[in-house]
């Protein structure tokens, strides 16, 4: 009985503290499988390998199956060349800022399509809150 309610307690713990203790940070990116976006996509897949196991990385294109799905989950409706998504979110405060982590990054569109309002620093940045 004693084991039992350490346990009990031990899953209350976990689950109020949100469980994540040891979980990896979940970084999912869709994309447009163009070429001007795909640079960026392989940037963005660089900077999270540097977290090792800390990190589960799933990339999408919107026009596949899998792709069409999660843009329908995420709500993404409009012509967008990228999204990254980290732990289910892809809007984050960095350095007093709110960052988006949509369309091209600064200095990456390309004329038809708007950069965003994002560097891959700003990436890292947030990698490195959620995974400490």
């Amino acid at each position: 009985m004693r084991k039992f309610a350490i346990l009990l307690f031990l899953t209350v713990v976990l689950a109020a503290c949100g469980g994540q203790a040891d979980s990896p940070v979940q970084l999912e990116i869709i994309s447009l499988d163009h070429a001007p976006i795909r640079p960026v996509v392989q940037e963005a897949m660089e900077v999270a390998a540097e977290y090792g196991d800390k990190m589960t990385v799933q990339s999408y294109k919107f026009d596949t199956p899998e792709g069409s799905a999660f843009a329908e989950e995420h709500g993404l409706t409009e012509h967008t060349p990228i999204a990254i998504f980290i732990n289910g979110e892809m809007e984050f405060e960095v350095n007093g800022r709110t960052v988006k982590f949509y369309s091209f990054p600064q200095g990456a569109g390309t004329g038809m399509v708007a950069e965003g309002a994002w560097a891959l620093d700003d990436l890292r940045a947030v990698l490195d809150q959620e995974t400490d």
